[in-house]
């Protein structure tokens, strides 16, 4: 199965719409094969969607992602873990075993608690945000 990461430096990129880089590789069983940094530069989201089609990448694992993205890569068959955070070596182990459930791999406002529309946390304005019963003392969100 190829596996793409949304890259930032050493980390999962925060916004999978702005990254320039992705790291593609296969996994088989429960081990990472045929690493390599690819170029993801094209703002343009269809154009997005075939890069990663032409790279036969089946699973997307990224940052913040906006919903027609979401909706175009999904549906071009690649199955999208979204809401991710963390260095790339400890995200695909943990990714490599199940693990990605562990809090300390989901960007903060995506946490538990968080309002969720069918699974997903709840949006406004184009930004996650948690809801107004679990905002602190000024307004603001956690994390």
């Amino acid at each position: 199965m190829k596996v793409a990461v949304t890259v930032w430096e050493n980390t999962v990129s925060t916004v999978c719409d702005f990254c320039n880089r992705l790291l593609v590789f296969d996994v088989m069983g429960n081990e990472v094969k045929n690493k390599s940094f690819m170029p993801f530069e094209t703002r343009i989201l269809p154009e997005r969607v075939n890069i990663l089609e032409e790279l036969g990448v089946e699973v997307l694992l990224c940052g913040a992602i906006s919903r027609p993205l979401e909706r175009m890569i999904r549906t071009s068959g690649v199955k999208v873990i979204p809401c991710l955070r963390g260095s790339i070596e400890e995200v695909i182990g943990a990714y490599l075993v199940g693990g990605l459930s562990d809090a300390r791999f989901t960007l903060p406002g995506f946490g538990p608690g968080a309002s969720c529309i069918r699974g997903r946390r709840q949006r406004r304005g184009g930004v996650c945000r948690l809801p107004d019963n679990l905002k602190g003392k000024e307004g603001e969100g956690r994390g």
